[in-house]
């Protein structure tokens, strides 16, 4: 279909199935563990990928055993990967991944090789024929995988490439400033409704509509609110547009935003309105919160069909 370039964190995730939390200090029995690849940007490319794009994936991981993995899996789930370099240093990133009983996941991680990305590593070339870019937020949190985010903004920029950005919840305080600078370059902004006000820096509380009227103002194109009661939303200049989440028995919820980024992604550059990109960006995390893990685990494009018959 079209060639889609992301830059992002490659990692392995090992899922813990965790019954309950114990207080620091103590100790959690885990009921089942899972090691797969994973990342942000990782998982958004694979649930592409499966849609039938062509995806190239600017990171970089370590000279371990953990990258080697996790190119191989890139490669065999087809995704371009001679933009990816393997840093000497640090090693490729472990998330460790504890999903509790209700299917929620708490992560904690080491950045590793993620963070030696850098500026002067974006190969232009990668952009060739790109009919968009797409950013995980996560690449903005520390300087040097930031500048190189910056740079491949600006050379998308340059060529009129549409730029998606994917806020996660979990860094969104510490990304505020930087996300409100990039704003005028951005096609689309993805993010939680409750995240709204501490990525505008507002009072908890504050009106949504204002909000997203702010972000639209600060000069992103599109808005795309990943929940809110039981829709998801698109804002487009004056229009808005929601549609439904599907009733789904809840798994684990790991990487079910980056499944509902590629939704979005999907029906933007196959032109859908925006009543049917959310239903096609809720039908991608529907079926990525019923199974556990991401990565290899994300929706195929036949799983969101049958959920949701779309072009």
């Amino acid at each position: 279909m079209a060639v889609i370039v992301l830059l992002g964190d490659i990692n392995i995730d090992l899922v813990l199935d965790i019954p309950g939390y114990p207080a620091e200090g103590g100790e959690a029995i885990a009921t089942a563990q899972t090691v797969a690849i994973g990342g942000s940007a990782t998982n958004t490319a694979i649930a592409l990928a499966r849609a039938g794009h062509e995806c190239r994936l600017l990171g970089r991981v370590g000279q371990d055993a953990w990258g080697r993995q996790a190119l191989s899996d890139l490669q065999a789930a087809g995704i371009a990967t001679r933009w990816i370099g393997q840093d000497p240093a640090e090693p490729t990133q472990l998330n460790v991944v504890a999903v509790g009983a209700t299917g929620e996941r708490t992560m904690f991680a080491y950045r590793g090789a993620n963070a030696q990305l850098a500026a002067d590593m974006i190969d232009e070339a990668a952009f060739a024929g790109a009919a968009l870019f797409h950013l995980s937020g996560y690449a903005l949190l520390q300087p040097r995988q930031a500048g190189a985010a910056r740079r491949a903004i600006d050379i998308a920029v340059q060529n009129a490439i549409p730029v998606t950005l994917d806020i996660p919840s979990g860094v969104v305080g510490a990304l505020g400033e930087k996300v409100r600078s990039l704003l005028p370059k951005l096609d689309t902004i993805l993010l939680a409704d409750s995240d709204l006000a501490l990525l505008l820096d507002r009072p908890a509380g504050s009106d949504r509509d204002s909000l997203i009227a702010t972000l639209l103002e600060l000069g992103v194109k599109r808005v795309a609110i990943k929940g809110c009661g039981t829709v998801s939303l698109l804002r487009q200049g004056n229009v808005e547009d929601s549609a439904p989440w599907f009733p789904v028995d809840v798994v684990d919820t790991v990487g079910a935003g980056d499944a509902f980024a590629a939704g979005h992604i999907h029906g933007r550059i196959a032109g859908l309105g925006g009543a049917d990109c959310c239903r096609l960006a809720n039908a991608f995390g529907a079926v990525a919160v019923t199974r556990k893990g991401a990565g290899l685990a994300m929706p195929t494009w036949g799983e969101v069909s049958d959920l949701l018959p779309l072009p």
